[in-house]
């Protein structure tokens, strides 16, 4: 008896381990308990300093990534922000409402039109508190308007002085959960873009620091 118990016990660890999973889609491969703590356990370096500043770039982008999608890591820059991406020497993170803009000077006039159009729908529509607020109160083209009057006279409070914070606190976590190693504040700036609030996140010169 008490040898089958044990074989028991054994068959249903070996299942534990392997079988549960989750299939996002038809036709996907399954994620297996194993592969998901193999996600949390990556230990991406994104250090420019210790790896070479394109490797630490490319990390840093992948693990963004993976805290914007997988459900593992809740943050604020969900339901925000799309996806991260490596361009110019930089990680951009790129806002939903602006995604799929692409780049160049015909990038720059979609985003400027862009903007307008989300000034026109209420306060500060582009954040989660605009959106909440307008969805509440109607927004409007003239509340719009003067609050964002408002913000570029730093009258009020912007969703985008709040967002290198957000990145901070996910990539705490993100350490927390040793999907990356290495994570330095003061090896990086952390700003968004003048139109469309995108964040660019640049690893800090040697020169500037001395």
């Amino acid at each position: 008896m008490a040898r089958r118990r044990a074989a028991k016990k054994a068959a249903d660890e070996e299942d534990f381990d392997l079988a549960i999973g989750i299939t996002p889609q038809a036709g996907s491969e399954t994620i297996t308990a194993r592969k998901a703590g193999g996600l949390v356990d990556l230990k991406l370096c994104i250090s420019p300093r210790m790896q070479k500043p394109a490797i630490a770039l490319r990390n840093m982008a992948k693990a963004l990534n993976l805290a914007l999608k997988m459900d593992f890591l809740e943050t604020e820059l969900d339901g925000v922000y799309k996806v991260a991406r490596v361009r110019e020497g930089a990680v951009r993170i790129l806002h939903k409402e602006y995604f799929g803009l692409g780049d160049g000077m015909s990038a720059s006039l979609g985003r400027t039109v862009r903007s307008f159009q989300l000034t026109l729908r209420g306060p500060d529509a582009a954040s989660p508190e605009g959106e909440e607020w307008i969805e509440q109160n109607g927004g409007g083209a003239l509340s719009g308007v003067l609050n964002l009057i408002g913000r570029k006279l730093n009258l009020l409070r912007e969703f985008e002085d709040k967002v290198p914070l957000y990145v901070e606190q996910t990539l705490d976590r993100l350490e927390a959960k040793r999907t990356v190693t290495d994570w330095h504040r003061e090896e990086w700036t952390i700003e968004t873009t003048t139109v469309g609030l995108d964040v660019i996140i640049r690893p800090v010169e040697e020169s500037a620091e001395g």
